[in-house]
């Protein structure tokens, strides 16, 4: 999800900064594949993660969420 929104915002060829040491997120260490992805999210204000300093990478997202991704990613109305 990460991927798709930030490549669909900055074009496909688009990749994130480094991580660097830490991603801002408990539960999402710099090793983690998407961890880039992630970090760069939270910096342009597209997502604050789930709550308690924790992404949950591993969750599902639902429509509701998406729907607030895609608005924020795209500053829709």
């Amino acid at each position: 999800m990460a991927i798709f929104l930030l490549r669909a915002r900055h074009g496909s060829n688009y990749a994130p900064p480094t991580v660097g040491q830490t991603t801002g997120f408990g539960d999402v260490p710099p090793s983690h594949w998407a961890a880039a992805w992630i970090k760069q999210l939270a910096i342009e204000g597209i997502t604050g993660g789930c709550g308690n300093g924790n992404y949950c990478p591993e969750e599902s997202v639902t429509r509701a969420q998406m729907a607030v991704f895609l608005v924020r990613a795209f500053g829709l109305p």
